[in-house]
C-alpha cells in the first residue's frame, strides 16, 4: 500500500452495543513507523526504525507490527518492533521486543486491543519459528515505599512491579532475565543551563569548571578516524576496568546508520588533553550518545589513563547535555545505573580517579548531574516451545547472542 502498510487481517470484538474493529498490519515505511512511535509518550530509541536497521546488520531481522482500534476516536494502536534471530542451520528462531510495545494515545487501557495485539505478535512469532519471545516493557515503575526514586511519569501507564507481573502472567508471560538496564537516571534538560548547573552536586559542578579552567577542549567526531580514536579509548577503559567491548565494526555500523551521512542523530564527542604535546597523542576521553524523539541517551563513555586528573569526563557529559538541548530534547538518559551504594558509603571511596570504585563510582558520577532515578520492571518470556525453551535456558540463559 502507498502508506507503507500491508493488512494482515481484520477481527471484530463485541463490546456493549457497538463493536471494535482491530486492524493488524506490518509497517514497511520508515517515516510511517517513526511517526507512529512519536505519537506515543516517550517511545524508546530501541523501537525506532533505524535501531531495527542497525540490529539487522548483526543477524537480527526486524518486523514492525501494529494493531489499530479503527473505531477509536483517536485511532488508538499498539505497535512493536519485534526482532527475530534465526539459529544457524535450524528452522527455529528467538524473538525479542526491547523497550516495548508502544502504546499510542488512548490504547493503554484498551484490553480488547491489547489482546488482539498479542495474538498478532504470537502469530508472527510462530510463523518465524520462534522458540520464545522476550519482552522488556518501557514502563516506569511506581514506588510507594521508595520516596528516593522520583515518581515523575514518563510513560502512559506507570505501575508497580507486582501489577505488571500480574498483567503479564495473565497473558502467558513469566518474569525472566533482562538485557536492558533495570534502573537509570534521567535528566530533564528543558531548563536554562544555569538552572541545570545549580541542580548538580557541588563536586560535579566544580569538576566541570575545573576541566574548563585547565583548558580541556571537546570536539565532535567528524570521520571514521575520530571514531577509531574513540574505540581506542574504549579498549583502554575495558582493559582497565575489566569489561568486554564490542568490535570496531559495531561502532562503525552505528556511525553508518545514525551518523552525519544518515540522519545525524549520533554524537561522538572527544576531549583533548590541555597540554599541547600530550594532545598530539590522542584524545583523553570520549562519549557516544544517540538521539530519538525528545530523548538523548548516553550509551558509551571511555577515558585514557592519561589526563584523568583534568576531569574530562565531566566536561564531556556537560557538553553532551547541551547538545541534547540544542537538538530539542527534553530528556537526557544516563542509560543504566547499578543498585545504589549503601547509605554509609563515604563518597571519598568512589572518587572520579579511583579506578577501584567500579560500579559505585558509576553511580556517584551519574547521580552528580542532578537527574532523577527511574526503574523498569525487567523482562518477561513467553515460551512457544517449552522443551526447546528449557534447552535454550540451560545452554545460553538470558544471552540472546
Amino acid at each position: 500500500m502507498d502508506d507503507g502498510r500491508w493488512t494482515m487481517d481484520v477481527k471484530s470484538t463485541a463490546l456493549h452495543p457497538s463493536s471494535i474493529a482491530h486492524r493488524p498490519s506490518s509497517i514497511t515505511d520508515p517515516k510511517d513507523w517513526d511517526r507512529t512511535l512519536l505519537s506515543a509518550n516517550n517511545p524508546s530509541l530501541l523501537q525506532s526504525w533505524r535501531w531495527g536497521e542497525f540490529k539487522g546488520s548483526s543477524s537480527w531481522t526486524p518486523r514492525r507490527l501494529e494493531v489499530e482500534d479503527i473505531n477509536s476516536q483517536f485511532t488508538a494502536s499498539i505497535c512493536a518492533q519485534v526482532l527475530f534471530r534465526n539459529l544457524p542451520g535450524l528452522p527455529i528462531s528467538i524473538a525479542y521486543i526491547p523497550r516495548g510495545p508502544v502504546y499510542t494515545l488512548g490504547s493503554a487501557d484498551n484490553d480488547q486491543l491489547e489482546t488482539a495485539f498479542w495474538k498478532t505478535v504470537h502469530k508472527e512469532a510462530r510463523k518465524q519459528g520462534a522458540i520464545f519471545l522476550k519482552v522488556e516493557p518501557n514502563v516506569v515503575l511506581t514506588h510507594h515505599n521508595h520516596p528516593s526514586i522520583n515518581q515523575t511519569q514518563t510513560t502512559p501507564d506507570s505501575q508497580t512491579k507486582s501489577s505488571i507481573d500480574r498483567k503479564m502472567a495473565s497473558m502467558g508471560f513469566h518474569p525472566a532475565g533482562r538485557l536492558q538496564p533495570a534502573r537509570t537516571i534521567v535528566l530533564d534538560v528543558n531548563r536554562a543551563e544555569d538552572d541545570l548547573l545549580k541542580a548538580m552536586k557541588p563536586k560535579t559542578r566544580y569538576n566541570i569548571r575545573l576541566a574548563e579552567r585547565r583548558g580541556v577542549q571537546t570536539r565532535p567526531a567528524q570521520n571514521l578516524n575520530d571514531l577509531r580514536a574513540f574505540y581506542s579509548l574504549l579498549q583502554t577503559t575495558g582493559a582497565r576496568d575489566q569489561f568486554g567491548i564490542h568490535t570496531f565494526q559495531y561502532y562503525e555500523r552505528l556511525w553508518e546508520v545514525f551518523g552525519p551521512d544518515a540522519n545525524n542523530s549520533l554524537l561522538v564527542l572527544l576531549a583533548e588533553h590541555p597540554d599541547e604535546q600530550e594532545r598530539e597523542a590522542r584524545p583523553i576521553a570520549g562519549v557516544l550518545a544517540l538521539k530519538f524523539g525528545a530523548e538523548t541517551i548516553y550509551m558509551y563513555g571511555a577515558s585514557d589513563n592519561r589526563g584523568r586528573e583534568h576531569m574530562p569526563t565531566y566536561l564531556l557529559q556537560w557538553e553532551a547535555i547541551k547538545w541534547a538541548r540544542r537538538q530539542g530534547c527534553s530528556i537526557y538518559d544516563f542509560w543504566g545505573i547499578p543498585d545504589p551504594p549503601a547509605e554509609d558509603t563515604p563518597e571519598s571511596d568512589v572518587s572520579p580517579t579511583n579506578t577501584r570504585s567500579g560500579l559505585r563510582g558509576v553511580y556517584w558520577f551519574k547521580q552528580g548531574f542532578g537527574g532523577r532515578e527511574v526503574e523498569y520492571p525487567g523482562a518477561y518470556d513467553y515460551a512457544y516451545n517449552p522443551v526447546l525453551y528449557k534447552v535454550w535456558m540451560r545452554w545460553r540463559g538470558v544471552d540472546l547472542g
